[in-house]
């Protein structure tokens, strides 16, 4: 057997499986007995395990199991270990991993509304988050639309440069921005850390709206 298929030493599951196939070997023996063309027959599931599993077990095996004195049997059949059930360990992981990933995507996407970033930035790294979506986070975060972006000082900008220097060895940029966030102890929202290591000095325009913006230039 390969190693990638590990053994779930479970004797209800064994029993399940057995029961499994003894539905199944019923469907198959009332079908071959009365003849029925499969076009005819109206039970979708009965139609798909007569072509992905019965179909394919031995003609002994589904005479046995078909036969009404079957589940007198099943202790028997469960004690010669006749009946195992194994996981795809690769096919497992794979989709383990796939799910951390989605996990870690909606945790960043919350942090990032949570901390104020706008709806542009968000979009730039969650392009799967619409609109909807992030405007139905902050209700439930109970977060403001941020409003535009502050300019910062020169001292205040030459502190964010080296902060974000500092960072450098986070290879996601969502983990760093929330990271220089954290450093920066909050004192400005994401929105405007972004307008920040972005913008050329020339393009920095102080603004009191409290208009969410609708478009803030991105970091690279």
């Amino acid at each position: 057997m390969d190693a990638a298929f590990l053994r779930l030493e479970s004797e209800a599951l064994e029993r399940i499986a057995l029961l499994e196939l003894i539905a199944c070997a019923c469907v198959t023996d009332r079908y071959i007995t009365t003849g029925v063309q499969d076009a005819e027959v109206s039970c979708e599931t009965a139609s798909r395990h007569r072509t992905s599993l019965t179909d394919r077990l031995p003609d002994g095996i589904r005479r046995v199991l078909g036969d009404a004195r079957s589940p007198a049997l099943a202790r028997d059949l469960l004690g010669a270990g006749a009946l195992r059930v194994f996981v795809d360990a690769d096919a497992l992981q794979r989709r383990c991993e796939l799910i951390e990933r989605q996990w870690r995507d909606q945790d960043l996407l919350r942090a990032f509304v949570e901390r104020q970033a706008s709806i542009p930035v968000i979009r730039r790294f969650f392009r799967t988050a619409t609109r909807a979506t992030i405007t139905q986070l902050r209700a439930e975060l109970n977060v403001a639309a941020p409003t535009k972006p502050r300019a910062l000082s020169r001292s205040g900008m030459d502190q964010l440069f080296d902060a974000w220097a500092r960072l450098k060895e986070i290879g996601d940029l969502r983990e760093r921005y929330l990271a220089l966030h954290e450093q920066c102890d909050g004192r400005w929202s994401l929105a405007t850390l972004f307008a920040a290591l972005d913008a050329d000095a020339g393009d920095r325009h102080p603004s009191s709206s409290h208009q969410e913006s609708d478009h803030v230039r991105h970091a690279t």
